[in-house]
């Protein structure tokens, strides 16, 4: 990994990751904020012009069909999500669109989205900011109304954004977030991103059931290894013997200088301080890093 550029992010140098290819896409009309607070777990009420949110996309039964970030730029709502998700969640998400005066597009190749790290807004020609802490640390989306993405400074490596992510036990689809996950289970990021008071939406049931049993089965924890090693993903964790759980995502953090690893575990061992076995390894429940910015 380049520690160069990862210590420089966290000085606060403005770099780039370029997110493109990403699936993005537009909802707009008069209809768009009523019909998505309908499709999402969070609640776009609260979304005022220049600021975004996250939140997952759900099935009637709770699981996830996607995670999305959206942003609110000149009453237009922009979504952004990982690549492998632009056919199957883009369907989903125009699903229900039949009677409501909105319009749903796929932006790809029309718009390009970087992520500029640092707390101040960069420059740009075209396209507009918002201000995301998308890996934890102080940053902004930059989104683009080309096919090139915006770059501010040098590009930052994915590795280095790898690594911010664990370090802030960021979920991520396709490791942590399958078709197969409750968002009340995903750790604190997913919990932040639902919303218990506004209308219904489609999961919403499920979803508020667990709320009021108080619980679920399983939970995502951040692990923090006894020494600079590290298991690698899809290891079993247990205790004393017995299944505890696995390993979803595995590295190494340079401000802990340990080995770390994101990884679900029974909800009665997801407390600070219970130490877990991954082979050899030694791995104790903490917390992770704490996420700076907005």
């Amino acid at each position: 990994m380049n520690l160069d550029i990862y210590h420089r992010i966290l000085a606060g140098e403005a770099l780039t990751f370029v997110l493109s290819p990403r699936a993005l896409w537009s909802l707009s009309g008069p209809d768009a904020e009523r019909y998505l607070n309908g499709q999402i777990t969070n609640d776009m009420a609260k979304l005022t012009d220049g600021q975004s949110c996250y939140a997952a996309v759900c099935t009637a039964k709770g699981r996830m069909e996607g995670d999305v970030f959206i942003a609110l730029h000149d009453s237009r709502f922009y979504l952004d999500a990982e690549n492998e998700l632009h056919e199957s969640l883009g369907a989903r998400l125009e699903k229900y669109l039949i009677a409501d005066d909105a319009v749903f597009e796929d932006i790809v190749g029309l718009w390009s989205l970087s992520h500029v790290f640092g707390a101040q807004a960069p420059e740009i020609e075209a396209g507009f900011i918002i201000p995301r802490s998308r890996y934890g640390v102080p940053g902004h989306d930059v989104w683009v109304p080309s096919c090139g993405a915006a770059v501010v400074g040098e590009r930052v490596p994915a590795e280095v954004v790898e690594t911010l992510r664990l370090e802030h036990g960021i979920p991520l689809w396709g490791k942590e977030l399958t078709v197969n996950t409750l968002p009340p289970e995903a750790g604190p990021h997913l919990l932040e991103s639902i919303s218990y008071t506004k209308g219904c939406y489609v999961g919403q049931e499920t979803i508020a059931r667990l709320k009021s049993v108080g619980h679920v089965n399983r939970t995502l924890v951040f692990l923090r290894s006894d020494s600079s090693a590290f298991p690698e993903p899809a290891t079993k964790l247990t205790q004393e013997g017995h299944d505890a759980g696995s390993v979803t995502s595995t590295g190494f953090s340079p401000q802990l200088e340990r080995g770390i690893a994101l990884g679900y575990v029974s909800r009665t061992l997801a407390v600070e301080g219970t130490v877990l076995e991954a082979g050899d390894l030694k791995l104790t429940v903490t917390a992770p890093l704490l996420s700076k910015g907005s």
